[in-house]
């Protein structure tokens, strides 16, 4: 498949195949980023954020490492399109490319 991209959509796959990791990562931390807000207000204890960060780093963190590893770049970027993590960024001739890639993420979900 990648042999249907030109030099130029290949890198802006990798471009953005980066910019969807980053942003699910984004928010993922923003979920672990509220236990901290709470530790901080007293709504929970040490222990709790402790054993929050730990679920963190042993189920969600690895998830996605693990899906961003599995996945090719254009596989990445329409899933990105599919969850609405790219919205404008993505060229519009490139979007029509991955139009097949971007409707199996919709059915399929994460």
């Amino acid at each position: 498949m990648t042999s249907d991209f030109t030099k130029a959509e290949k890198k802006a796959l990798r471009e953005l195949s980066s910019s969807t990791y980053e942003a699910e990562a984004h928010l993922m931390l923003e979920e672990l980023d509220a236990q901290f807000q709470e530790w901080r207000t007293g709504e929970i204890e040490s222990s709790e954020l402790l054993q929050a960060i730990h679920e963190f780093h042993q189920h969600q963190s690895r998830q996605l490492w693990s899906r961003y590893q599995a996945l090719k770049e254009p596989e990445i970027v329409a899933r990105g399109l599919a969850l609405g993590l790219l919205e404008e960024s993505v060229p519009e001739e490139l979007r029509a490319k991955l139009v097949p890639l971007v409707e199996f993420f919709s059915r399929h979900g994460r």
